[in-house]
């Protein structure tokens, strides 16, 4: 990571979302750099998968103040930037009825990418991740741990900034966490941001940057967020 540039380019603060009655997150703000591996812990109901969906532009918040690259923005244009780099990775990864190498190459191909790119970029991933002898393996015949790697690998085709990873080690047996703590940390060595969620504490054979406790919707343990730049309110759509 020689030469990276680590300044902050997302920043979300005072993110408020409620579902109904109930205050799911409350004023919970969060800035991202190149490279970090956030550890997002908390509880079952917490709302570490409502964070996320909001993070990648999945679901909008009621209100919360916005900056991209040192730059004032609203929801709106957010929102389209981060469904384009950022990348929501579910516990349980849909993988379509085919074989790992169409899985894969889904996106590329949602995007238009021409053929030759198509199938260089997704040997890469299939390289990248380890998955080369599974390119023809159909999805239906794959463990809990090869379906998150082969989802893992689909997203880091689409080459995303950030990756949100919601409890990605959960189901697995130790051989299979142990293959993709190696890939996580080879996606983070590479520049790409992730945010990883657990309800446990701190993981072995991961590089942690910051571990933040997010309890009742409210963020209990953070590291300091960098200051010295403005936000603007969330306007309405």
């Amino acid at each position: 990571m020689t030469g990276l540039d680590r300044k902050v380019w997302l920043r979300l603060e005072a993110i408020c979302f409620s579902r109904g009655p109930r205050r799911v997150l409350d004023d919970v703000s969060l800035s991202f750099r190149p490279a970090e591996l956030t550890l997002l812990v908390g509880a079952n109901g917490s709302g570490k998968t409502t964070l996320l969906k909001i993070i990648s532009g999945l679901l909008k918040p009621d209100q919360a103040t916005l900056e991209y690259q040192s730059r004032q923005i609203g929801w709106r244009r957010l929102r389209n930037t981060l469904l384009t780099e950022t990348c929501y990775l579910h516990q349980n990864p849909y993988l379509f009825d085919a074989n790992v190498f169409d899985n894969i190459s889904y996106g590329l191909k949602v995007m238009g990418a021409p053929g030759q790119l198509l199938r260089e970029r997704t040997d890469l991933a299939l390289e990248t991740t380890s998955l080369q002898h599974l390119a023809q393996r159909h999805s239906s015949e794959l463990s809990s741990g090869e379906r998150q790697r082969v989802a893992i690998a689909r997203a880091w085709a689409l080459s995303p900034r950030l990756m949100l990873m919601d409890e990605p080690l959960a189901n697995m047996d130790q051989a299979a966490r142990h293959q993709c703590r190696l890939l996580i940390r080879q996606l983070q060595e590479s520049g790409m941001g992730i945010i990883l969620t657990s309800h446990e504490g701190r993981h072995k054979g991961l590089d942690i940057t910051r571990e933040i406790k997010l309890a009742d919707g409210r963020l209990t343990q953070q590291s300091p967020l960098p200051s010295g730049s403005t936000v603007v309110p969330l306007r309405p759509v």
